[in-house]
């Protein structure tokens, strides 16, 4: 049995904005989709859920509040424990977001699927769309939950590497739990791999 592999984080800054423009071009939901999910960290299958609704009250607190699906079905969180993951809605993430919900009735889905506004789309067909989005610039590993990884990434590098604040951010129970999550650990063994190439010849 092959085991899977696990979904890579988008790091360049071009390349994201590259899929960007991608998705954009193909159809504006994927964008809004994408651009969601690497501006909060919450997972696709807690966004591909929200209604219009949503959407706006949470444009109108400044705020998304989510009881994040993990820890509904974790048999390890006490039920009274868990609290909901708040993100700031970021200013173009807003103008993104109000644009792309001003028709749209308060009980729709915002991320529908082909088959109407009373189905929302599912995660796997997310992780489709992104493969595909990926491939177009030569990434591999690229699902659904490459959009909470990137935005982890992302936060990771523009703490100056503060392994505290993506752990906090993304509600992991501990340091090395984000260190796997975002591949830290397997960057690091790689670049110490490639610096053995200086001793071998060609």
């Amino acid at each position: 049995m092959v085991k899977k592999r696990p979904a890579n984080p988008i790091k360049d800054e071009k390349l994201i904005l590259d899929i960007q423009d991608y998705l954009k071009y193909k159809d504006e939901r994927n964008f809004v989709l994408f651009v969601l999910g690497i501006s909060t960290g919450y997972r696709a299958g807690d966004l591909v859920i929200l209604k219009s609704r949503d959407i706006r009250k949470a444009l109108s607190d400044g705020y998304f509040e989510i009881l994040e699906g993990k820890k509904i079905h974790s048999k390890n969180i006490r039920k009274e424990n868990i609290k909901p993951r708040v993100v700031k809605i970021i200013g173009n993430l807003e103008i993104i977001l109000k644009r792309f919900i001003k028709d749209k009735k308060d009980y729709e889905y915002i991320f529908q699927s082909r088959k109407g506004c009373n189905k929302h789309i599912e995660v796997s067909r997310v992780s489709t769309i992104l493969r595909e989005a990926g491939e177009q610039f030569g990434l591999k590993n690229i699902t659904a939950h490459s959009l909470r990884k990137t935005f982890a990434y992302q936060i990771y590098v523009e703490s100056n590497y503060d392994i505290t604040v993506v752990k906090e951010m993304l509600g992991h129970s501990s340091i090395e739990e984000t260190k796997a999550y975002i591949g830290l650990d397997r960057e690091t063994y790689d670049k110490y791999t490639d610096s053995l190439n200086k001793f071998i010849r060609a």
